[in-house]
Order: C-alpha cells, then structure tokens, then sequence
C-alpha cells in the first residue's frame, strides 16, 4: 500500500542507468557487436557476412598493462572484415563464444570451420602470464579473401624543399 501511494505521489521511476555491456549476435544475415560506447560514439555495429573475410583467435599481450599485476596476456575472438574504406579486424572476449556451443548463425555462415585450430589456439592461451604462446589461429577464412583485400597506397616520401637562394644587393648607402 504504501509503495503504491508512493509512486503515485513521486512519479515514475528513472530508467536504470546503463552499464556498458556488451552484446553479441549471430544471425543468418551476419554479426551485430553492440555496447554503450559503440552507440554512443557513432561506430558501425553490424556486419554482413559477405563482409566477413576470416573468424579466429587471438593470443597476445594487452594493449595496456594491470597496474597490480603488470603486462599480461588477452585472448580474444576476433573477425576481419572488408569494411567501406580498408579492411578491418574486429576483437572481441574470449567469453563469449564456447567452442562446444557456437552460435547456428556462425555454423552455418562459416563452412569448413576448422574447430581444432581454434583449440589449439585456446590450450596456448593457458595462464594469464603465458607470454611465449602468443599467436593468431584462424578457423575459417573465406576463399579468395587475399584477393579481396586492398592493401593501402603508400605515400610517396616528400622531398623537402630547398632553401631559397640568398640574393646579394649591393648597398645604395654613400
């Protein structure tokens, strides 16, 4: 009784505040990556997958180290996909796929998915400090993605431009 006269006399209550969770899914028409950052910065969160070029994972140092416990290691998912401009990898938590149970979505989209690579991948990733099993195994990657790739244009180095001649003028002082 009186939680309902109190939300009566106080309103509706706000929305709960969103944590920066991420979401994944895998359907027949491809792969959706979404959080609070990627919404709220603007950045693609969908990909089809004729854009997918290879699904693997990924083993190496962090790209910013714990300040308890120093430099260490992340295992993560990853995609690369041919995006409008340049090709692009996509990283993800190890968390969240589980080889014995993948998606249908992924299955289905990723013929030929060599699940053994992709264990010997995660046997490497063993141990949060394991520096020496660092490396890339990719389970699937699309025929002729080599071919597909672009490879960006290299910038000419410039010639820096020489210094103007130094003129003597005679002096006009008498």
């Amino acid at each position: 009784m009186w939680q309902l006269l109190k939300r009566i006399l106080s309103g509706p209550e706000p929305p709960p505040v969103e944590t920066d969770g991420e979401v994944m899914h895998f359907d027949d028409n491809g792969f959706t990556r979404s959080s609070h950052l990627t919404r709220s910065m603007g950045w693609r969160q969908s990909w089809r997958w004729e854009e997918i070029t290879a699904f693997g994972f990924a083993f190496s140092p962090s790209m910013f180290p714990d300040p308890w416990f120093g430099d260490y290691m992340e295992s993560q998912w990853f995609f690369a996909v041919n995006n409008e401009n340049r090709p692009e990898t996509i990283y993800f938590d190890v968390a969240w796929l589980d080889l014995d149970h993948l998606p249908p979505g992924l299955l289905a989209q990723t013929p030929g998915l060599d699940i053994e690579e992709l264990r010997c991948g995660l046997r490497a990733a063993a141990g949060f400090h394991n520096h020496e099993g660092e490396g890339r195994w990719i389970g699937w990657q699309r025929t002729g993605a080599a071919k597909q790739v672009k490879s960006p244009k290299r910038l000419k180095a410039s010639i820096p431009p020489k210094p103007p001649k130094l003129v003597k003028r005679n002096s006009r002082v008498r």
